[in-house]
């Protein structure tokens, strides 16, 4: 059969893509965060100054896998123009047009100098470095306007395969950088600060000047420009709230002194500080952060008081009423934290539920129910390998932050409960000191409102370990080895023969075994921030599918590959009168970290199910995404592309992104990277040492939630080691915690490249082993390679390989496929 390709070939923007577009700003609009206002926001006037590198560069996503290819996208300099602002400044912007040009091009020829002579796509990646983004010019008398009020941009860019370095340009500011700002705060009535980073950066600077207002842009999606001039100019109100603590300094955050390179082994990272990551840490330890986690400003204030409680089986359920008090109309997020009894080495609280109230104008109130369940309560025990309940005090919080909220409420237990009986996983293998917790005081709770809970906890469970049954695919049956190999092995990132294809997309299944046993392929779209594809693609009458060689894209081929690369790219591409000329323009949603920044499931749901739209435009089956990490440390190149330091508010945002692209029959989402992957650092060698304490109640527990609340289509297991053994093939992870304990029965598939063919060969990185892949219940290998095949095949005939293991991952790819509408499975 001839290839589909589903993209439109009218290059108009379809409905799908307008209503997207609009839908983005509004995400933007509701996950900015306002920091700090000292009345000047809403901006009065309507000329003003705009000066950073940001201001027209605005930074809309990160790098690598968070590159969106969408038709366009607002700065921040657009989006105050079409809200009605006029800008004064148009002379710095101009003269920063032309260094960041002049910058770009010195960068350009020292990758072709670095790269000349490389054959191999791996070697001339290796050989790049990223570019950083300018921090921008100085400012001098000849810039300044003729106004009271002046907004300053900062700006910075990261991405997969690098972390962020602690120094100036980074997370530090640049002496550039500092003069601007010390010029604005010297010569104008109001600065406004603005922080365009997909991260946090060191903010000490801001307290020696005069800074009126700080809003924490993030990365905004496409229409991320058109919704902060909204917010500016008072036509909406900001409703946005850090989902990580924003330290004092870097030297506060507990892993600053070992991650990523500052480790003494850079095929290491030591989890050192245990559980106490974010607010747990800084309440814990009595640090006070600078913002704190669950922050953000309105332009309007907002009464939260405790109503009730209600207890059920396993379950608690806390109604507080909401007012506004203020005299602009807007939305408070209501926070609810617990504090478990100290015995078990607890943190001091932690989140346990969120609500996000509708838009109240002022004078009016609403209730929200904030419900959790006793797992959210209880502590992993190793010596017992439990979850349980201790007896004690557990003191419920209500608040709009971790540092601001008072107790509501007790609940009693009087002594310790079992509600999970679990096995020991992924042992230690050296000793490591972990950071202890202070003694807690006592805290006085006399009047407040207790409630016993013993009568409510439920029956224990038990869980076994056995390996899970699969019903088999009566068409896996009938396969020979290597059919076998070829359906559980992915076909290459330059897949031919394809049933199905939108090019630009990460990945495929196989499309070779159609014509023999009547199986499709599937599309595969890596893009956490959006669909990650080329925007324009060319079918030629056989069907194959290319680039499109016209001017943009060759334009773009120049600017971002170098070398043999870009010769080769282009080579590849085709005319669009070779052809039928296709359009494959995704949404540039803000980045992750941003959307959970919203507080509102509800929301992001509706996000997901937009995007499950554009999968279906473009025969999309799988979005790699959501990413799911902890902001263990601000240093992650890939922060933006994960939501939160907090687990519950991982699993949350998760399970209603995948909830949302769900609804669409067919398609699925790939949560990842399956698990403790937290730096970028050497990432398919490195080795996440931590406690089984610290790996089940932080660094699993946000992909529990999603598992259990959403039942993804996939799961993708990380590139790296926890405590010395590479997740790929970890039956620890991907079979007693993945499908015993929590009951996932879908696909497993593992990151790009993760896995070698031959495990001792010294001239290939330390990574995964394909042969031990499928024991370990690992499904598809990505993106597949011939060498793996045959070592699988290999593996097959000396019985380092069981059959039986690729019969189960073969069906369990083969459920997904049928699942999918754009070619069904001839059978």
């Amino acid at each position: 059969m001839k290839t589909i390709v589903k993209g439109p070939v009218n290059s108009e923007p379809t409905l799908v893509e307008l209503e997207n577009r609009e839908l983005s700003r509004v995400a933007a609009r509701e996950g900015f965060v306002l920091l700090k206002n000292n009345g000047v926001l809403p901006i009065k006037e309507k000329e003003i100054a705009l000066y950073g590198s940001g201001a027209r560069m605005t930074v809309k996503g990160g790098r690598g896998s968070g590159e969106v290819r969408n038709r366009y996208s607002v700065s921040i300099e657009e989006g105050l123009k079409n809200a009605g602002f006029r800008i004064l400044t148009d002379r710095w912007l101009d003269g920063f047009d032309r260094f960041y040009a002049d910058t770009y091009e010195a960068y350009r020829v020292e990758m072709e100098k670095r790269v000349e002579g490389l054959r191999d796509f791996g070697a001339i990646q290796r050989a790049m470095i990223p570019f950083d983004h300018p921090s921008g010019m100085n400012i001098d008398r000849d810039d300044l306007a003729e106004t009271d009020t002046a907004i300053y941009v900062i700006a910075r860019q990261a991405g997969e395969g690098h972390d962020r370095r602690a120094e100036k340009g980074d997370y530090f500011l640049t002496d550039v950088e500092m003069q601007g700002l010390k010029f604005v705060s010297d010569n104008y009535k109001n600065m406004v600060v603005i922080v365009n980073a997909g991260g946090l950066i060191d903010l000490s600077y801001l307290d020696e000047l005069n800074v009126s207002a700080l809003v924490y842009f993030t990365q905004g999606g496409e229409e991320g420009g058109n919704a902060l001039g909204d917010l500016l100019s008072g036509k909406y109100n900001f409703s946005g709230k850090l989902t990580t603590s924003w330290p004092e300094s870097f030297d506060e955050v507990p892993s600053a002194k070992n991650y990523s390179d500052a480790s003494e082994d850079k095929y290491t990272q030591d989890y050192n500080e245990g559980i106490f990551v974010g607010y747990r840490y800084y309440d814990t330890f009595g640090v006070r952060p600078k913002y704190s986690f669950g922050y953000g400003l309105s332009y309007t204030s907002f009464a939260i008081t405790f109503s009730s409680l209600d207890l059920e089986k396993g379950r608690c359920s806390v109604k507080a009423e909401v007012k506004n008090t203020g005299a602009f109309e807007g939305r408070e997020v209501v926070q609810l934290y617990a504090s478990v009894p100290f015995g078990s080495g607890a943190e001091k609280q932690r989140l346990v539920a969120f609500a996000k109230t509708p838009l109240l104008k002022p004078s009016e109130s609403c209730s929200v129910d904030l419900e959790f369940t006793f797992r959210d309560i209880s502590v992993y025990d190793e010596a017992s390998a439990s979850w349980i309940l201790r007896g004690g005090e557990y003191i419920l919080r209500l608040g709009n932050s971790s540092d601001s909220n008072c107790v509501c409420s007790v609940l009693r237990l009087k002594e310790d409960r079992v509600l999970e009986k679990c096995t020991n996983i992924c042992p230690l293998q050296k000793p490591l000191e972990e950071l202890q917790a202070p003694e807690r005081e006592k805290e006085n709770t006399e009047g407040v409102p207790s409630f016993d809970l013993d009568r409510f906890v439920p029956e224990s469970v038990v869980h076994t370990y056995d390996t899970p049954e699969e019903q088999i695919d009566s068409l896996v049956w009938k396969m020979t080895d290597e059919q076998l190999v070829e359906l559980v092995t992915g076909p290459g990132v330059s897949a031919t023969g394809l049933q199905v294809q939108a090019l630009g997309s990460s990945g495929n299944t196989t499309g070779k075994l159609y014509d023999s046993l009547g199986i499709p392929n599937v599309i595969l779209s890596d893009g956490p921030a959006g669909l990650n594809l080329s925007a324009w693609v060319v079918q030629l009458p056989n069907g194959e599918v290319r680039g499109a060689l016209i001017p943009e894209n060759i334009e773009a081929y120049k600017r971002y590959l170098f070398g043999f690369n870009r010769v080769i790219m282009l080579s590849r591409m085709a005319k669009p009168e070779d052809g039928t000329l296709h359009y494959q323009y995704a949404t540039a949603w803000p980045c992750s970290q941003l959307l959970a920044q919203t507080f509102d499931p509800d929301f992001i749901e509706k996000v997901g199910y937009a995007v499950g739209r554009e999968m279906e435009q473009y025969g999309v089956t799988v979005w790699l995404a959501p990413g799911m990490n902890i902001h263990r440390n601000p240093l992650c190149g890939r922060t933006f592309e994960y939501y939160s330091e907090d687990p519950l508010v991982s699993g949350k945002m998760a399970a209603a992104i995948v909830r949302g692209v769900q609804r669409h029959p067919g398609k699925g989402m790939s949560i990842k990277h399956f698990v403790a992957n937290n730096c970028e650092l050497h990432r398919n060698s490195s080795s996440s040492n931590l406690t089984e304490k610290t790996l089940r109640e932080v660094y699993l527990r946000g992909f529990e939630i999603a598992v259990k609340e959403s039942d993804p289509m996939t799961v993708m297991a990380s590139y790296n080691l926890v405590n010395g053994l590479h997740v790929v093939n970890n039956y620890d992870l991907l079979a007693k915690v993945l499908r015993n304990e929590w009951g996932f029965r879908n696909m497993v598939m593992s990151d790009w490249d993760s896995m070698k063919a031959e495990p001792n060969d010294p001239e290939v990185p330390k990574t995964g082993d394909v042969q031990k892949a499928h024991k370990a219940q690992l499904d598809l290998v990505c993106p597949g390679r011939e060498d793996q095949k045959v070592a699988l095949l290999r593996g097959l005939k000396n019985g380092k390989v069981k059959r039986s293991d690729l019969v189960r991952g073969a069906t369990r790819i083969l459920r997904l496929i049928r699942a999918n509408v754009e070619v069904p499975v001839k059978d």
